[in-house]
């Protein structure tokens, strides 16, 4: 996405080049039609721009403090400060018979987060990092990340990388999970698709074999031959899923259970679950094991458009439930919320503009004299 909106840049232009808007217009309107709409009218500002020698983005000087919202590719010797917001296990590989290790946190300030990468002797610092510490990164080479809507910062030979550094403050921005919808529990009745951080307490009703495939250890994108469409040749990682109908008394629905919740839902170790990739009918013990049992599951629901129906993806499991609790304590919330849904519906009502006198008995009357 380009960072400056079209009318900033329509004024730009015509503060620096004196044309009127409608020259400015008719210069984009031309240009659109010069490459047969294949670009959008934000692009196409942005070549008239260039072509006009108007510089819309001013470069940022080396050694700029920038705030996390104010990143582009563009970055270069730039110096960010925030705090650690989150990290992730750090990850063992090995490519062109050298091994390595790589790890990531969430670093933001008061304006965003991005992901912050350290490689190989880098992760001993890493492994000494809190949630709450205080960075302070100096010329981290900027690139685009595997989820195409945010920038990542890499530390290299030639970054810096400051902890916890006196007079270094940085407000407190809330964890990225603050961004997601409050946990709802639900009845698979209830579901409709494009819902996040939903709740069911199901029962295993069928469970399929489990699918193995060569992984990116960096984004476990599917390899092609040993290529990944975001980070090329690699060495692969053995990745898996599996997938089981979930029933809750008022419906069912297909859940899957990536890696992590694979060996949740299954209380096995990797190595144990990976025997299975040569030995498929020694998973048979696990779906009979499973049948029958009653787990809780957190994640999201999507409309598979395919086969019209609803896909749930597990992001939490939880094998240890207690099912009567689980369940009184789901049919509370929806008593309160179907009742919280009629006096919402009685507030609309149209009110009574008739004004009525209260009525006062003698009784009444008597007792507030005492």
């Amino acid at each position: 996405m380009i960072d400056i909106p079209y009318e900033e840049a329509v004024n730009k232009i015509k503060e620096d080049k004196g044309l009127s808007v409608a020259e400015i217009e008719s210069k984009v309107d031309t240009k659109l039609k010069e490459l047969n709409g294949l670009i959008s009218k934000d692009g196409a500002i942005h070549i008239v721009a260039n072509e006009l020698g108007v510089q819309l983005v001013k470069p940022q000087e080396p050694g700029a403090e920038l705030k996390i919202k104010d990143i582009t590719l563009e970055s270069r010797g730039i110096v960010v400060a925030g705090r650690v917001v989150q990290k992730w296990d750090i990850k063992e590989f090995e490519k062109n018979d050298r091994k390595g290790k790589v790890a990531s946190l969430l670093l933001g300030d008061e304006t965003g987060v991005t992901r912050l990468v350290f490689w190989n002797e880098q992760v001993d610092v890493f492994e000494e990092l809190k949630d709450g510490d205080t960075l302070v990164v100096k010329n981290p080479f900027v690139k685009q990340s595997y989820k195409q809507d945010r920038l990542e910062l890499q530390l290299n030979t030639q970054s810096e990388l400051q902890v916890n550094p006196e007079g270094v403050s940085v407000e407190a921005r809330p964890a990225p999970e603050s961004d997601r919808p409050e946990r709802k529990q639900s009845y698979i009745k209830d579901l409709k698709g494009d819902e996040q951080n939903i709740e069911l307490v199901t029962t295993v009703v069928q469970v399929y074999e489990p699918r193995f495939y060569d992984g990116c250890p960096e984004c476990r994108k599917k390899l092609q031959e040993n290529l990944c469409p975001n980070h090329g040749e690699v060495t692969p990682e053995v990745n898996f899923n599996m997938s089981a109908f979930l029933d809750d008394g008022t419906g069912n629905i297909r859940t899957n259970f990536w890696k992590k919740q694979a060996l949740t839902l299954t209380g096995k170790s990797e190595g144990e679950f990976l025997v299975y990739r040569d030995n498929p009918d020694g998973f048979e013990e696990v779906k009979q094991k499973l049948l029958g049992e009653i787990i809780k599951v957190v994640g999201s629901v999507r409309k598979n458009e395919t086969f019209d129906n609803l896909d749930f993806n597990a992001q939490l499991v939880f094998t240890d439930v207690d099912p009567a609790k689980e369940l009184a304590n789901l049919e509370k919330k929806m008593d309160t919320a179907r009742q919280e849904s009629i006096e919402k519906k009685e507030e609309l009502k149209p009110k009574d503009m008739d004004v009525k006198e209260d009525v006062i008995s003698l009784d009444d009357l008597e007792e507030m004299g005492k």
